[in-house]
């Protein structure tokens, strides 16, 4: 009997256990689908921000693409600009040429005309001592007159023959005297109209030259002026469809250091060019050498070795400049400013007042290149030096 009461306890106690753990069971159940649901939304919120991730990652590539296709086309438009002032400088350079030249003529004209008053000078000074001696040819024969009127009545036929020829003989040199009078007033009146003539001629030919020389001016001017406007127009925009580029993410892609302007040539060189535009030729001529001597394999020493006898040219220093230019014909035999640099060498040799030099060193710059354009201004100044 005790035995029985013994396992019906048991089993009451392992039903109430029973009935204690099942409560348990549900619930570790239900846990546990509520982990799966809160893993699943934590697992999708993680790839919706993995894809808003990649997007902006994207946005910042396309953006960082656009800004170097903007820096090369900015580089190209700088380039462009460059060539063109460079064009607007040969121009200046050739009108400067062109000026000097009138400038020669106009010196040779105005001692031709010193020449001409001189000797129109001289010969009004023949005329009058001839108009003096004519006057006192004059006055003696007159008195030759009277003389012989008074003496006709005092001596015979013989003196009086004798008489008589010596006044044909002062008529004869009275004759001749005012023949003289006439073929010097002629030559007079002959150089005072080729005079008026020679000073008419100069005046129609400096009026033609600045005429020709203004027009061409103003229209290389404006054509330079108008592309001007035009590539800023270009720039501008391109600046604007920047400006509306939405910003880059912080700290997302690490900033560059700026390179600094010495240890860079291409930024020397926009540095030079700089102060060349502004007239700081020293300045300039410094720059350039620092490139040629610190970095001579670049791309643009041999530019910048040009632009050192150019502004040495600027600064009249016509040798210094000749010296530079042929340094970049011995140091860059292949660049393409050789044929400047020879038409530089003609201008400052002619500065110097060497015309002959000059021509030799254009006559060879039309023998080695003669399809360049520097070839056909070499042609020009060849012609006007004639």
């Amino acid at each position: 009997m005790i035995k029985q009461v013994t396992q019906s306890e048991i089993s009451r106690e392992r039903l109430a256990q029973q009935r204690l753990l099942l409560p348990a069971l549900l619930a570790f159940f239900v846990l546990v689908s509520t982990a799966g649901s809160v893993v699943a939304a934590v697992d999708q919120d993680a790839r919706v921000q993995i894809s808003r991730q990649q997007t902006q990652i994207t946005q910042i590539q396309n953006q960082m693409q656009r800004l170097d296709d903007w820096r090369v086309s900015l580089q190209d438009e700088n380039e462009a600009l460059r060539q063109r002032y460079d064009g607007l400088h040969d121009v200046q350079r050739e009108l400067n040429a062109r000026f000097l030249s009138l400038r020669d003529q106009h010196s040779n004209m105005l001692s031709e005309w010193s020449a001409l008053r001189s000797g129109h000078g001289n010969v009004e000074a023949q005329l009058s001592n001839m108009l003096v001696q004519v006057q006192n040819l004059a006055q003696s024969s007159e008195r030759t007159e009277i003389r012989i009127a008074q003496v006709e009545g005092q001596v015979g036929g013989r003196g009086a023959l004798q008489l008589m020829n010596q006044v044909d003989g002062l008529n004869a040199e009275i004759n001749k005297l005012r023949g003289q009078v006439e073929v010097l007033a002629n030559s007079i009146e002959n150089a005072q109209k080729r005079q008026r003539d020679m000073y008419l001629d100069l005046d129609t030919r400096m009026r033609r030259l600045e005429q020709q020389d203004a027009a061409a001016m103003q229209k290389k001017s404006d054509e330079a002026i108008a592309a001007l406007e035009t590539r800023i127009k270009k720039l501008e925009e391109t600046a604007e469809k920047l400006a509306a580029i939405p910003a880059p993410v912080t700290n997302t892609v690490p900033e560059q250091p700026a390179a600094s302007v010495a240890g860079d040539p291409r930024r020397m060189y926009e540095a030079a060019m700089n102060a060349y535009r502004v007239a700081d030729y020293q300045g300039a001529i410094s720059l350039f050498e620092a490139i040629v001597r610190d970095h001579p394999q670049h791309t643009l020493a041999s530019n910048a070795q040009y632009w050192i006898g150019d502004a040495y040219y600027q600064l009249r220093d016509y040798r210094s400049s000749i010296e530079a230019q042929k340094r970049l014909i011995e140091l860059f035999p292949n660049s393409a400013k050789v044929p400047d640099a020879m038409l530089n060498i003609g201008s400052s040799e002619l500065g110097l007042g060497e015309a002959a030099s000059a021509r030799r060193s254009w006559e060879e710059l039309i023998a080695r290149y003669p399809d360049s354009e520097s070839a056909g201004k070499a042609r020009d100044r060849l012609a006007r030096l004639q």
